[in-house]
């Protein structure tokens, strides 16, 4: 489970251009060291001793990167002409980070005026370097605030995609987020009738309009379950055809957490490639087996390769076993399981066939049916440290006007960092 680690800096950051321009010997190592954290696995740094002036010289005859870093021993009208003069020299779509050498409010706000993302006071930290950057780069593809919450089956028929239906209605319906569920399997998947629609789309078609003109036929596409949850409804393509292609899926990540608050996957489905794309990029993952010694044996598995994937870390990985007590004298017991698993269980799941059967043919599913209240009260605790529980706020993306740097500035509160 999610708890106590910034969403920003639990997950596969996209790809991004970082350049530093700074005084600090310390920074250009640190961002070297960054190289080799995972989740800045897909970011480019360019670090190097210099200011502004340095700056202005390097990008006057070559692109600018998605995020500079400047600092500056001096905040005077002499500094802040030069920031005007890189500003004019980089594309509008950078973001700037200042490093300067007071805490000083007015300044900060005059900065943020003139379209800096953030003003840092020095001598920076690593983590403090982490931190800034991944929340820029976050904020800046628009989706700083969505969480990305992905099923995945230790082998089929246990249950994933009835979890993953089961935990959007409770994102939605009791903790009241936006939200959106998808199922990875594009021609496989059931989730469309499963939840009282009909397949109305292929996932590549789903992926071609989402970079397209035609906004208003991609959103024709969403069918909505209630006032808060709605579904792509996938499954016309031939069930043979080849899946997306990684980057196309990923755009249409970005496109949907900018507009759902909550993203709920059900990746069990999809080809490897795209499974390994998710399962990088999700706040939280969970996988599910069921009391069986092959099935525990994938899911042990796989929870090492995850970790593996986040640099030994599993604080959002967390494996639930359904389906126990469907033959109690040949599954493994739960002692056996605890045993056997590094990471405890989050929790169990009695066999309910009757009720799981009758939901996925009717298309209709009642929170409050006594059969799933072990399911019901598993998934509530996990999705409320994920989402931090409570009612939807407001899911807002920067539209101001287009500043000196960018227009999509973050409205990050000046802190003393230094030391910290």
């Amino acid at each position: 489970m999610t708890s106590g680690i910034a969403p920003h800096l639990s997950v596969l950051l996209p790809p991004a251009r970082v350049a530093m321009h700074v005084i600090d010997r310390d920074l250009i190592a640190a961002a070297t060291q960054l190289k080799s954290d995972w989740r800045f696995a897909r970011i480019g740094f360019e670090a190097q001793e210099g200011d502004v002036r340095s700056a202005i010289n390097f990008y006057t005859d070559k692109p600018s990167p998605d995020l500079l870093l400047i600092e500056t021993k001096t905040i005077d009208a002499e500094f802040i002409a030069a920031l005007e003069t890189l500003a004019s020299t980089c594309s509008e779509n950078t973001a700037a980070i200042v490093i300067g050498p007071v805490n000083d409010v007015y300044l900060y706000r005059k900065l943020i005026d003139m379209g800096v993302s953030d003003y840092l006071v020095g001598p920076l930290r690593k983590d403090t370097l982490s931190d800034v950057i991944a929340k820029t780069l976050m904020t800046r593809v628009g989706h700083i605030s969505s969480r990305l919450i992905a099923f995945v089956g230790a082998k089929g028929g246990i249950g994933t995609s009835t979890l993953a239906q089961y935990a959007a209605l409770i994102a939605s319906d009791t903790l009241e987020h936006k939200t959106l569920l998808l199922d990875m399997a594009g021609a496989w998947s059931y989730m469309p009738i499963a939840m009282g629609g009909e397949p109305q789309t292929s996932l590549s078609e789903i992926c071609r309009l989402v970079t397209s003109t035609d906004q208003d036929a991609f959103k024709r596409l969403i069918y909505k379950i209630n006032d808060k949850l709605s579904i792509l409804p996938t499954g016309m393509e031939k069930l043979l055809d080849e899946s997306v292609a990684p980057e196309l899926f990923e755009t249409l990540l970005n496109h949907l957490m900018v507009v759902y608050p909550v993203v709920v996957l059900d990746v069990s489905g999809a080809p490897n490639y795209l499974k390994k794309l998710a399962l990088n990029r999700a706040h939280e993952i969970v996988i599910i087996s069921n009391p069986t010694i092959s099935s525990l044996r994938t899911a042990r598995a796989l929870m090492q390769e995850v970790k593996d994937l986040h640099d030994n870390q599993d604080h959002n990985i967390d494996l639930i076993v359904n389906m126990t007590e469907m033959a109690k004298d040949v599954e493994v017991s739960k002692t056996d399981i605890e045993k056997a698993i590094d990471k405890k269980p989050f929790g169990y799941i009695q066999f309910a066939p009757k009720t799981f059967m009758n939901a996925e043919i009717s298309g209709k599913r009642d929170l409050k049916e006594p059969a799933l209240q072990d399911a019901i009260t598993l998934l509530t605790k996990i999705l409320t440290s994920t989402l931090g529980g409570g009612h939807d706020q407001a899911h807002k993306i920067s539209t101001g006007t287009q500043n000196m740097f960018s227009n999509f500035l973050s409205s990050l509160k000046i802190k003393n960092r230094a030391g910290i």
